[in-house]
């Protein structure tokens, strides 16, 4: 992981090629140089895994604070949003960084008497699918679901149902059911929903905003959402709503609610077997 970080900041600032370190630098080291700080990884979701936050921290001095604005500039544009490749002991893998912004105002290093300014970047690392997945059956209204968002889109988008992959790309949607009820709107028939979330990731806001609303849109004009087009069943979409706001890896952007009727068996149906009429009452 450290020398998959290393070799891309050094692809997008050349000067550190060579000046970034793990904890700290040699003494007397000149300026400018860099240090990773990789932190612990934390347990965010079912869904989205353990985070770890990496701190990229920025060394130089006083007089080069326009260089360390420029450095800055470069890798969160480098980083933000963007696939890296990491090989690990098991196997090869890509991962999304996500700028966290920086907590620290730029300030003075005690051990090396350089001014500092640290970015935080965050990279979610999911459970194995296989394991999660394991002897889970898969629910047919979520598939269906998948399969229309699909439709939807070009081949350079990729959905995912139930949590994130390990290689995620740039480009990834992912749908997850969040809640059951019935309704009974009538005797002779019940209703089942099902409440679904989108996550929508793109390689920038302005493009996660627009395929949320596309999504949205598309499924208030959808009529009926195919669930099983030989046997005539199908879905339709009682609500629908966009949180433009909302953390696309950890929350998702959107909420939707797919509604079924069923017809009630007859025999499941009270049935008045007497009726007796009192003529008089005291």
């Amino acid at each position: 992981m450290r020398e998959a970080i290393k070799q891309k900041m050094a692809e997008l600032v050349p000067e550190l090629q060579g000046r970034i370190f793990d904890v700290l630098p040699p003494e007397g080291q000149s300026t400018p140089f860099a240090v990773i700080v990789l932190g612990e990884e934390i347990w965010k979701s079912g869904w989205a895994g353990y985070r770890q936050v990496i701190r990229i921290r920025l060394h130089g001095s006083a007089a080069e604070a326009p260089s360390r604005d420029e450095q800055a500039r470069r890798l969160i544009d480098g980083l933000h949003r963007i696939p890296v490749p990491v090989s690990t002991a098991d196997r090869a893998s890509t991962v999304m960084f996500h700028y966290l912004g920086s907590r620290e105002a730029e300030g003075t290093d005690s051990s090396s008497g350089t001014t500092v300014r640290a970015l935080r970047f965050g990279i979610y690392i999911p459970e194995s699918q296989g394991e999660a997945q394991a002897g889970t059956p898969e629910d047919e209204w979520l598939a269906a679901l998948a399969a229309w968002t699909k439709e939807q889109l070009d081949d350079t988008w990729a959905v995912y149902r139930d949590q994130w992959p390990a290689d995620l790309g740039s480009r990834a949607i992912l749908w997850r059911m969040t809640g059951y009820e019935t309704r009974l709107p009538g005797a002779s028939m019940y209703e089942v929903r099902k409440s679904f979330t989108g996550h929508v990731i793109a390689p920038d806001t302005a493009s996660e905003q627009g395929i949320a609303i596309l999504l949205a849109e598309r499924l208030s004009a959808q009529i009926q959402l195919p669930l099983n087009a030989a046997q005539r069943r199908y879905l339709s979409a009682a609500e629908i709503k966009a949180d433009l706001q909302a953390d696309a890896i950890l929350e998702g952007q959107l909420r939707l609610t797919l509604a079924q009727r069923h017809v009630r068996p007859s025999e499941e149906a009270a049935l008045i077997r007497r009726v007796e009429m009192q003529p008089k009452l005291k």
